[in-house]
């Protein structure tokens, strides 16, 4: 398994917030830390592990020490996490472990990755897409049924996006999307006041999410069409929309529009499968726009 940019960030603020810089530089402690709990090494006996240490010129004696001093950072840091998501029998082994117990650290591994990254992501998830995301404010627009009967009737060029978009509460607006990419696939994400969800493809939007049939949505097969309801935001405050453009579609079962969750919940596992295929693709683009929903 090679790790993903998203697992790489987390251990790498994990270990940041557990060990401080010497002169600006790593310590041994921390370096150690990156190696024995990354995903790639789960396999890999501590043994290994200090030979990787040594490549790295950071030479250790009785690694099993050292590994038991950065489990007790991590306890002592996390103490009260660690304790409601695994447990007092588990959390007390980690520091109270005798020293010829070699795989104690699994449970704080494990602990790590199903728990703490979970909600790491849930976090940290939209920030990293933005990173991304090019400096481009015009890609998506929104305009309400007044506003779109104008730019037919008269021919108005496309209105350019601000920074920050402005739209009113209850009211359906339709999403125009202009993207210099004219091939591929799209995938539209939604971070709203009250929920995370996708937006295309899904149910309730946007059915096809080839590239060349994303430029007005809600779709004419979609939920949000036949019911005439469009995009409406039911809440005052702040929405964000992400659009990721991609050479190949994803093969998520829960990407697949169906009835049953008609705009899919963007959860933190599905944060980190999106990320996990997104990432077996080249050439993925990331677009970003914050939209205030007014009253």
């Amino acid at each position: 398994m090679t790790t993903t940019e998203l697992e790489q960030k987390f251990i790498s603020d994990i270990a940041g917030e557990l060990f401080e810089k010497e002169n600006g530089q790593e310590t041994d402690n921390e370096v150690l830390f990156r190696l024995r709990f990354s995903r790639d090494n789960y396999e890999l006996p501590n043994q290994t592990i200090n030979q990787l240490m040594i490549d790295k010129s950071r030479l250790i004696t009785d690694i099993q020490r050292r590994i038991r001093k950065c489990m007790k950072d991590l306890k002592e840091k996390y103490s009260q996490e660690i304790l409601a998501d695994i447990g007092e029998e588990n959390c007390q082994r980690l520091t109270d472990s005798e020293p010829g117990q070699k795989e104690i650290w699994k449970i704080a591994y494990k602990w790590l990755w199903n728990d703490k990254f979970l909600r790491w992501v849930e976090t940290n998830f939209w920030s990293c897409l933005e990173k991304r995301a090019k400096n481009n404010l015009d890609w998506i627009n929104l305009q309400d049924d007044t506003e779109m009967a104008m730019v037919e009737r008269l021919n108005i060029p496309k209105v350019k996006a601000k920074k920050t978009l402005k739209v009113s509460v209850e009211k359906p607006y339709w999403v125009l999307i202009d993207l210099p990419e004219y091939e591929g696939y799209f995938l539209l994400l939604n971070q709203g006041v009250v929920s995370r969800c996708i937006v295309c493809p899904s149910w309730a939007f946007a059915l096809d999410y080839q590239l060349e049939k994303i430029r007005l949505l809600p779709q004419k097969e979609s939920l949000a069409y036949e019911e005439e309801c469009r995009f409406t935001f039911n809440e005052i405050g702040k929405e964000k929309f992400v659009a990721i453009a991609l050479e190949k579609p994803l093969n998520l079962a829960w990407l697949k529009p169906n009835e049953e969750e008609v705009a899919p919940d963007l959860t933190p596992e599905r944060m980190q499968e999106l990320w996990q295929e997104l990432e077996k693709q080249n050439n993925w683009r990331v677009y970003s726009q914050q939209v205030e929903v007014v009253g």
